[in-house]
């Protein structure tokens, strides 16, 4: 990611990993980019053997969710808004 321009903004957070496992990452921020569907996001810097992944906060930020048949990312319908109470 240091290649691309991405610079560790957070550093040495700790994640805790499906297992229990605690490890110490650091975090930079990112544009990211799929097919037509862009968003900015914190990115985790990993380290050899880290599994890559596409989290929900990104899904989120692409107005996209994944459909298992087709294997590939869609448009999941217009994003959430609140609203005031009277």
């Amino acid at each position: 990611m240091r290649e691309l321009g991405i610079r560790p903004v957070k550093k040495d957070l700790l994640f805790q990993m499906a297992n229990g496992q605690t490890i110490t990452r650091s975090i930079g921020f990112a544009f990211l980019k799929s097919g037509d569907f862009f968003t900015v996001e914190e990115v985790v810097f990993g380290q050899p053997g880290d599994l890559p992944l596409l989290g929900a906060r990104t899904l989120e930020g692409f107005g996209a969710r994944v459909d298992p048949q087709l294997k590939r990312l869609v448009a999941s319908g217009p994003h959430l808004a609140a609203v005031a109470s009277p």
